[in-house]
């Protein structure tokens, strides 16, 4: 069982209680995200939604006539995504471990990465890279405004690292992605293309 030694799997697991609640909640969230991202590849593009949570945006994916593959830690979404799309199980952190390099034409991480700490977020981002092909489209966000550690939620109890827009950018770029479009704000997005 998760504890707060691994404030990652604690975080995740606290999902899971209220799963139908989030998928109401966030079901017309920020559309216009994940549609620009399908526009932005040819069809059909294969894509890994690295934590995918209840599997939304793997439905909007396959809509556009693309070939989404959902990637979840947590055991609920990962049994709402597969109404979407083939959804794997598995920890972010180790996620290169279940496809192979250069598989992937885009990576779509939203939000993904806010319960890992900097430097398994940067990990994550190598990982990103190895499996996604040269040219490859990419976009993820972290939070980059509020406090680093703990918060109780509504919904649950989930840890959250805090980035600096430039700080994040910069991790973006040594992993070895080409940032296109960088937006700061409470959550700084980063649209971008692997090297």
């Amino acid at each position: 069982m998760p504890t707060d030694d691994d404030p990652t799997l604690t975080s995740v697991e606290a999902y899971g209680a209220h799963a139908d609640d989030y998928e109401r909640r966030y079901a017309d969230h920020r559309l216009e995200h994940p549609r620009r991202f399908a526009a932005s590849l040819v069809v059909p593009a294969r894509i890994l939604d690295a934590g995918c949570g209840p599997g939304r945006d793997l439905g909007i994916f396959a809509s556009y006539g693309h070939e989404p593959v959902g990637f979840e830690l947590n055991d609920a979404f990962v049994e709402m995504a597969r109404r979407h799309a083939p959804t794997v199980a598995g920890d972010l952190r180790e996620v290169a471990e279940h496809f192979d390099d250069a598989s992937f034409d885009g990576v779509w991480a939203q939000a993904s990465l806010v319960h890992l700490s900097k430097a398994a977020a940067v990990d994550v981002l190598g990982q990103f890279v190895r499996l996604l092909r040269p040219g490859g489209r990419f976009f993820t966000c972290v939070k980059a405004e509020g406090d680093r550690g703990w918060v109780d939620e509504p919904d649950g109890r989930r840890w959250y690292e805090v980035w600096d827009a430039d700080e994040f950018a910069a991790a973006v770029d040594a992993c070895g992605f080409e940032i296109e479009d960088l937006r700061p704000g409470f959550y700084v997005e980063v649209w971008a293309t692997r090297r």
